[in-house]
């Protein structure tokens, strides 16, 4: 499967369009099983979780979803919550904890859409 930043050089974000995932906007995530563990995906606000969702399933078929909302902060300040309302899915209490790991990884930018997008796109 291809990373989500490799997606992106498919179209789903130009690079005129603005996010800096700085601490303290709002951007949103799925959380899928991908190789038999719990990945989180984040992206920019303006993007539909069910599209993000569509182009990781195109190359991941086998790709489970197991839920998507919002999240905004830092790992000292962060709230995780909500719900997607394209893919009729809730955020769960243990998202926080996966969330925050997520921010702290040395993997992040494979999987972290907003830093792709302000960094004026797919490479």
């Amino acid at each position: 499967m291809k990373n989500p930043s490799q997606i992106l050089s498919r179209g789903l974000l130009s690079r005129s369009e603005q996010s800096s995932g700085k601490a303290g906007e709002a951007a949103k995530y799925i959380i899928i099983i991908w190789n038999q563990k719990e990945q989180v995906i984040a992206f920019p606000i303006h993007v539909q979780h069910a599209e993000v969702f569509k182009y990781t399933k195109e190359e991941a078929p086998h790709v489970q979803l197991v839920s998507a909302g919002f999240f905004m902060g830092d790992t000292e300040a962060l709230w995780v919550g909500g719900e997607s309302t394209s893919l009729d899915l809730k955020s769960r209490p243990q998202d926080t904890a996966l969330v925050k790991s997520f921010l702290t990884s040395p993997d992040r930018s494979l999987w972290d859409l907003t830093l792709v997008t302000a960094n004026g796109g797919a490479k």
